[in-house]
């Protein structure tokens, strides 16, 4: 959801709110950060009551940053009051899925640390030593993994799969193709070394911990240099964010997988998106928004808000559908997965595709207002609880290199205009190659050729 700028000093945020609310409510701005225009953005938190931003929201505190000897990045969101209980999140850039040699090892040390891992990070629910474990708690940890990826769903496998045809080609070997928690053949060779090659990788700069809750920033700080003090300093550049010195090449490719005995069929499709950095993350967001997504399970039938679900929905074409934009430190996806029967891949193809080529040609008013409210929703309920907020706060360190307020996020949402959404569909959709990834009873799904036609409108 986020692009970037350079932010103002946290000490005059309320002094840019109140300016910034007296001189515009929503504005089409030019922002420049480095080289880079930014389209439609706000240079400070512009929203005011009367602009539907609540109140908690405008009067939320600002996080307190510091940063240790070794560099290691520690912010804090503590409860005024002292309510609530402590939490601590630790979010260790530049070591995920990208960056295995083998196949799965960073999974596997975000194992022994009790964290998860993501294509660029590890993320830890706890304040702990980065310690190698015991040979025998690996081995236990391998078979857990390898259960994990033996009964991963068809989703989780296809979206591996997209990432896999899509970023065949990988700058300086850090390849975002590579598996979340690789395969069962790489699993079972990795060794206690190559845990230990990532642990003794890792430095200051790309540790970040966010305490939230209840809690005092100077004992957190203590608390880290204590149990984190040996990690070795930040060296290179001193840089905030860390960036790819290469960009992933996206390549227009798909992998089929075909099980005629299989009655459902689970698609990937995706795009090209946007970075972390990127002008055109935040028009991204809201496109996924419009597109929306659907299940039959969710209880609400045909009565489904996006036209591109209700459309789904009307003629039972999915059993479940769901648009994503997925922002990475050099480049993105946007597209959608879907589970559909076997014998209605043609007639989903043939209604989701004109729902995302028309995105570069304008959507309805009341789509576009709709689509605002549900991305300020989400925005909202990405900072619902101390845990969520934590590892939101984590995530834009990491990527934007601050805390971006949440008054700033919605009236950057409030600023995106319908030219924005068009520009964006017009560079990542019209008539543009796509990557795609199926499995399952795909006799019926159309072939590369067919959906890269259906990329664009012939108008006359």
């Amino acid at each position: 959801f986020f692009s970037a700028f350079n932010a103002p000093p946290t000490t005059k945020r309320k002094m840019m709110l109140s300016l910034a609310t007296r001189r515009l409510t929503a504005a089409t701005t030019t922002v420049k950060s480095g080289n880079a225009a930014l389209m439609s953005t706000v240079a400070a938190a512009v929203a005011a009551e009367k602009e539907g931003v609540p109140s908690y929201v405008l009067s939320a505190a600002a996080p307190t940053m510091s940063t240790t000897g070794n560099g290691i990045k520690v912010c804090s969101a503590f409860t005024a009051d002292g309510s609530g209980s402590p939490h601590v999140t630790v979010r260790i850039a530049n070591l995920g899925s990208r960056n295995d040699k083998r196949g799965g090892e960073a999974a596997l040390l975000a194992s022994t640390l009790n964290g998860t891992v993501g294509r660029e990070h590890i993320s830890i629910s706890s304040l702990k030593p980065f310690l190698p474990t015991s040979s025998e708690h690996l081995e236990q940890l391998k078979q857990a993994q390898l259960s994990r990826v033996a009964n991963a769903s068809f989703t989780a496998q296809m979206m591996d799969q997209l990432h896999g045809t899509a970023f065949q080609i990988a700058p300086k070997g850090d390849s975002l193709g590579n598996a979340l928690e690789g395969t069962k053949e790489t699993i079972a060779s990795l060794t206690a070394d190559d845990v230990a090659s990532l642990l003794g990788g890792i430095d200051g700069s790309s540790v970040t911990v966010v305490g939230t809750g209840n809690g005092d920033h100077a004992k957190l700080v203590e608390e880290v240099e204590k149990v984190l003090g040996g990690v070795k300093s930040a060296s290179g550049s001193g840089k905030e964010v860390a960036a790819a010195g290469e960009k992933s090449a996206f390549i227009g490719s798909d992998i089929r997988i075909r099980y005629d005995s299989h009655s459902n069929a689970t698609i990937a499709l995706g795009f090209e998106g946007a970075s972390h950095t990127d002008p055109k993350a935040m028009p991204l967001a809201l496109m996924s928004t419009i597109l929306g997504s659907f299940t039959t399970s969710a209880g609400l039938g045909k009565n489904v808000s996006p036209a591109m679900c209700q459309e789904v929905a009307d003629h039972g074409l999915a059993s479940s559908i769901s648009s994503f934009s997925l922002n990475y430190s050099d480049t993105g996806l946007f597209g959608m997965v879907a589970t559909a029967p076997d014998n209605m891949l043609d007639d989903l193809f043939w209604y989701v595709m004109p729902n995302f080529v028309r995105l570069a040609h304008g959507v309805s008013n009341e789509e576009f207002a709709r689509a605002k409210l549900a991305l300020k929703t989400q925005i909202l309920s990405g900072s619902d609880g101390d845990i969520a907020l934590g590892e939101q706060m984590a995530e834009q360190i990491q990527t934007i290199g601050r805390v971006m307020p949440l008054a700033e996020m919605l009236a950057r949402v409030d600023a995106l205009t319908m030219d924005d959404v068009k520009a964006a569909a017009n560079d990542v959709i019209n008539d543009q190659d796509h990557a795609l990834a199926a499995i399952g009873g795909i006799h019926e799904l159309p072939d590369y050729n067919w959906i890269r036609r259906h990329s664009y409108m012939l108008r006359y």
